[in-house]
């Protein structure tokens, strides 16, 4: 079964919360510094990156990078020192990470975590919030979509263009198929990439029936760095 990058996130929010995170952040590390209504263990994933390296393998590697924190109040800058219990929320912490890469693994078996990619690293009195913090990277490598792709050694080159094939150009704010097969928006996600593009009218904000003050509301929102995390 292929795995697509928000199977991946929506799997890694599933597990946060069988960990026993608190909250579950898809999103800049730094940007915690603008939510102030975290609760905490928090687990933030940060975007990963991904390489395929071989087309007809259909196999997809996933860099990703967690990191679990737990705030602390005591000011203490010079390390672990006697009654300093930053060593047991590092160990709690821990524990947690591992049982999330446990339950990440088994969502999916054919998606497997190579154990020596894996590291770990700590640091105390990070973020706004006074913050334990462990970070994880890791790789992840899963099988993608042969729909993404496909090698066809057989295939007349270069590519015939089937004019029965639909294709779609941005009319007015609609989506209309030329009928020619020479639309401006073409293959497996024709209709999808002209929607998405901001043509169709139903998929704009004044086709969603947004308000003129709902947009610049929006438009704050898409702008804030909260606005863009989970």
């Amino acid at each position: 079964m292929a795995t697509t990058l928000t199977q991946l996130v929506t799997n890694m929010g599933t597990c946060a919360a069988s960990a026993g995170f608190n909250t579950f952040k898809f999103g800049k590390l730094e940007h915690i510094n603008f939510d102030h209504s975290i609760q905490y263990d928090l687990l933030n994933l940060q975007y990963p990156s991904s390489r395929i390296y071989d087309l007809s393998s259909s196999l997809q590697v996933y860099t990703c990078q967690i990191t679990a924190a737990r705030t602390f109040s005591t000011s203490n800058n010079t390390g672990v020192q006697y009654l300093d219990n930053v060593h047991l929320i590092m160990t709690s912490l821990e524990k947690k990470i591992w049982s999330f890469l446990s339950c990440i693994a088994s969502s999916d078996c054919n998606n497997v975590i190579p154990k020596d990619a894996i590291s770990i690293s700590r640091d105390k009195g990070t973020f706004n919030d006074n913050l334990v913090t462990l970070d994880c990277t890791f790789n992840i490598e899963v099988f993608v979509s042969n729909d993404c792709f496909h090698v066809d050694c057989n295939s007349p080159w270069p590519p015939v263009i089937d004019p029965s094939a639909p294709t779609y150009n941005c009319d007015d704010g609609d989506c209309v198929d030329p009928g020619d097969g020479l639309g401006v928006f073409n293959g497996t996600y024709a209709l999808q990439d002209c929607k998405t593009s901001g043509c169709s009218v139903e998929e704009s904000d004044h086709g969603r029936g947004l308000t003129d003050d709902q947009l610049v509301e929006q438009a704050f929102l898409d702008s804030s760095p909260r606005g863009r995390d989970i």
